[in-house]
Order: C-alpha cells, then structure tokens, then sequence
C-alpha cells in the first residue's frame, strides 16, 4: 500500500497497528505544539460577540500593523525599510497559507525555459514540497551540513539550469534547527536573485534560540545589504507564542510581492477577523512571555543534555524544538518506541524527499519534539534514554 503524502498521516499508518504498553501514559513527540507555557494574551476579545458579526478588516486593523512594525523594530532594527517604502507587511492566516500562495504566484509569474522549479531545502517543513507540486513545478533540494556553506543551495539552482520561480529558506531550520548566518542569507538572497526567483524565507523559529537572536533577513533590508530580488519574509504566533489555534501571522516583504499576495488573499482568501486581530496586536505587542517560553524551552534542552548524553548521535539544536536524533532505521524505532514507551516520533524520511543520488537526508532520523512542560518532559527523556542508550535497551 502507497503511503499517503502527509507525514503526519504517513505516521499514523506505520503506528496503526502497534498497540500501546499498558500502563503508561502516551506522551506526543512528533508534534511541534508547545505545551511550555500557559497563553500569555487576554482572550476576552474572542468572547465579543460583535466582533464575529462584522466582516474582517482587509489588510488587518491599524493597531495589529502597529504591532507588527513594533516587533519588527524590537526584533530586527527595521524602522527605515517601512518608513521609505521599502518594506510592506501584509497580514496572513498563519503560515501554510501564505507560503502556499506566494509559491503559486511566483510559479504563474515564472517565465523561464521548461517546468518553473522551485528551489527548497532538504529534509523541509511539509509544506514546500507539497505546495510545489500543487503549483506545477519541479522541486529541486539542497541539504545545509554546514549552514555556512554556499555551495549545496548553488548546485541546486544549476541543477536547475540557472533558473527558477523560487528559493525556499527556512531559518532557523525545521526539522534540525540550524541557524543560517548573515552572510549565508545574503548570498541566497542574491542568488535567488540572479536566477530571476522569489526568496521566501521563513522565520517562523526565530524566537525560539538559545544564544544570540538568530540573524534575520529583514535585518539586511533595513541596511541595504540583501538581494535585489523580490522576497517575503513570513512570521507566525503559532510558534513564538504558542498560539496556533489563532492562525494569525504575517508576511513581510518588497511591495510588489507583497500586494500580489494580499490581492489575492482579500479577493480569494482569508482576512483577519477582528477579534483575532486584538488578540494578536497584543501577542506581538509584548515580549516578556517569549522570555518565559524560551526559558522553559531552555530548560527542556538542559534536562536532554543530561539525560541523552550518552545516546549515540545525541546533538543539541541551535534552535527551536526539535531533537534531529540519529537512530538505525527511523520507522522501526519510532514503531518500537511507541510499542515499547508510548512515545510517538516523526521518521525523518517522512520530512525529506530522495536527492539526486537516491539518498534521502532524513532516512536514519527521528524528529522528537521537546514541547511539552518539565514533568512531563523529563518523563519522556527518561523513556528516550532508556529506549535508546545501548547499555540500557538491551538489558
């Protein structure tokens, strides 16, 4: 039977027929859904009955767009890049959405020789792959080892013949949690550029580090040091304050892109509603409860350190919340570890796709997500590291 594309749903048909151990609670490790703090905004605006009988706001309220370019000067330094035009901010309703249709317009734009490609990384979040492949166009991939490296993103865009509707850049990365540099974002920037395709960087990670903020590529714009190609910048609350549900993010970028997306999206998509507009206008407003969840995320990476030393291949992340774990064979372990612990793990060959050479990155990994709140987090690292310690597995 062919598995069905979703890594999610791909999960759930290698597990359906594992039962569980009694006795132990189930603890969700393949999900990046923060359990590590309570949500920090006042919810009272969903409550507001007016709200939900207006129509949204196109283009979102004037105080959600204060917010935005708050943290964005907060987070980033950009004030100038808004204040002359350089920079616009369009709402989305989170970040699936948004990249989906940027994707697709870039792919209608593209006007060079042969099926557009799109340049994106591998292993990925799902959604690159799939929303090349509804948009028509070829995915070709490149794998950061090294994110400083230049040279796997330039093989990607010749293997492509030097041409390509987009570069897809995810910083911090998901699933490993790699941190690009500045000067790696500038030379994507510039060659998404030179091969005539929009950049699409998503961000969507970027409060969830540990050492100094990663670099952000709004950063260059605000100093005239990015590419002189169209790009987007995509953020989201789903991640930085732990707030999904809300499907509320936004997209930054040249103004020409920019209104392409939100003339599609106010025409064809979805807007903002008004109640969620005051909740989020809020959420991006403060940062004292991006501290506390990057405190006790933190603390969850301390907790594995400790606990997984000794399990072979154990790395800390850069960024995020995701352990990249190497493991044997990666459908075989997540099946043992929920037959065994009651722990579910994403396979890592369900987060890449096979390069040129057969090899897919993901193949011998599993993505374990450190989201839930310390008890039962160290729980499950116990479990971990008794599953995946050799001393320990086989005694």
């Amino acid at each position: 039977m062919q598995p069905a594309r979703s890594a999610f749903a791909r999960l759930r048909h290698l597990l359906q027929d594992v039962p569980a151990p009694p006795g132990l609670d189930p603890v969700q490790l393949h999900l990046g859904e923060s359990r590590l703090d309570t949500l920090a905004a006042d919810t009272a605006p969903l409550a507001d009955p007016d709200g939900w009988t207006r129509y949204p706001r196109p283009g979102g309220t004037p105080a959600l767009r204060t917010a935005y370019h708050g943290w964005l000067a907060r987070r980033f330094g950009v004030r100038r890049a808004l204040a002359d035009g350089r920079l616009a901010t369009e709402p989305t309703p989170g970040t699936k959405q948004a990249l989906a249709v940027a994707l697709a317009q870039a792919v209608r734009r593209h006007r060079g020789p042969g099926t557009p490609a799109v340049i994106l990384p591998n292993p990925f979040y799902p959604t690159y792959l799939a929303a090349t492949e509804e948009a028509g166009a070829r995915p070709v991939f490149y794998t950061l080892d090294d994110p400083a490296d230049p040279a796997p993103l330039a093989a990607a865009l010749d293997a492509a013949g030097g041409h390509a509707a987009a570069v897809i850049v995810c910083n911090p990365g998901n699933p490993r949690g790699e941190i690009l540099p500045a000067g790696a974002l500038a030379r994507a920037a510039t060659a998404a550029a030179a091969a005539g395709a929009l950049l699409l960087v998503d961000e969507c990670y970027t409060d969830l580090s540990y050492g100094p903020p990663p670099p952000g590529y709004l950063t260059l714009t605000e100093h005239g040091t990015g590419g002189p190609g169209p790009f987007l910048v995509l953020h989201s609350l789903s991640k930085r304050s732990r707030a999904p549900g809300l499907r509320s993010g936004f997209a930054a970028g040249d103004p020409a892109t920019v209104a392409d997306y939100a003339r599609y999206n106010h025409l064809c998509g979805v807007s903002t509603p008004l109640p969620v507009c005051d909740v989020a206008a809020a959420l991006w407003s403060d940062d004292t409860h991006v501290r506390h969840a990057r405190g006790a995320l933190a603390a969850n990476w301390d907790a594995a350190d400790t606990l997984l030393a000794a399990v072979p291949g154990y790395r800390r992340a850069e960024a995020g919340f995701f352990l990249w774990l190497p493991v044997g064979d990666d459908e075989t372990t997540a099946r043992r570890l929920w037959r065994d612990h009651a722990l579910t793990a994403m396979p890592g060959r369900y987060l890449a796709a096979d390069g040129p050479d057969g090899h897919n990155p993901g193949t011998g990994h599993l993505r374990i997500a450190l989201v839930h709140d310390r008890p039962v987090m160290r729980q499950a690292l116990d479990r971990l590291r008794d599953a995946l310690t050799p001393d320990r597995a086989h005694r």
